[in-house]
């Protein structure tokens, strides 16, 4: 089975603000369900927390009850998210983190349940939320991808995102490769305007990838994310 993987940045689907809080973007919401829903199938979704995970992790914190705030926040985006699909005709496997994922040595999770749910013909949704480590820590949507992928050898990854793709130099690039991180990593450095759009860590963990997968990084809209579902490059194509 040739499984792709899309990532839906938080920032897409919410508005990550400095004032935000549980700020959904409903038309950017129903915009990305839209292009997902006339080519799911063999597909995994993980989308960020964006205003439903971050600003509770500051104001709640992550113990106790405060963890049990930041994921019923995430489940709160991911029953909407979901329940869009369904509304499209799109059979959708949410998975949520918490109860999902733990990390003992390394992150673990119970793959069958994804694998079990492609082959059944559903479309696995999952999301950032908090698990349990050696205390309650958060898992971002990008973690999820990484891992995922070492397990499912995705053939397509992409990463939805607010921006038009990956940024040298002022300019948004076709094709990123190691090189070019160090010249985004020395930009970082100088401490210039991120131009990057806080990129430096998404790549650095798109490069942590074990297997060879088409990866791109583009502006999460309807026609973009139609692009990559049908297999045309779309944004900056990350050259692992």
């Amino acid at each position: 089975m040739k499984v792709r993987i899309l990532k839906i940045g938080g920032s897409v689907i919410t508005d990550k603000g400095p004032e935000a809080f549980e700020r959904l973007r409903v038309k950017a919401v129903d915009e990305v369900c839209r292009a997902i829903a006339e080519n799911w199938k063999n597909l995994i979704i993980v989308h960020g927390a964006g205003s439903f995970g971050h600003p509770h992790v500051r104001r709640f914190g992550l113990s106790g009850v405060g963890a049990s705030k930041v994921h019923l926040a995430c489940l709160k985006l991911n029953q909407y998210f979901s329940s869009r699909l369904t509304d499209l005709g799109v059979a959708v496997l949410p998975i949520h983190p918490f109860n999902f994922y733990v990390r003992r040595e390394k992150l673990e999770c119970n793959l069958e349940l994804v694998r079990r749910g492609l082959s059944s013909g559903f479309l696995p949704v999952l999301h950032g939320d908090v698990i349990f480590g050696k205390e309650v820590e958060v898992l971002s949507g990008d973690d999820i991808v990484i891992h995922l992928s070492e397990y499912v050898k995705p053939t397509r990854i992409g990463f939805a995102t607010d921006v038009e793709g990956i940024m040298v130099n002022g300019e948004v690039v076709s094709r990123f490769s190691r090189e070019e991180l160090e010249v985004m990593k020395s930009e970082t450095r100088d401490d210039r305007v991120d131009v990057t759009g806080g990129m430096v860590e998404k790549v650095q963990k798109i490069f942590e990838l074990k297997q060879k997968s088409e990866v791109f990084v583009f502006r999460g809209n309807y026609d973009n994310i139609k692009k990559f579902l049908e297999g045309e490059k779309v944004g900056t194509e990350v050259i692992l």
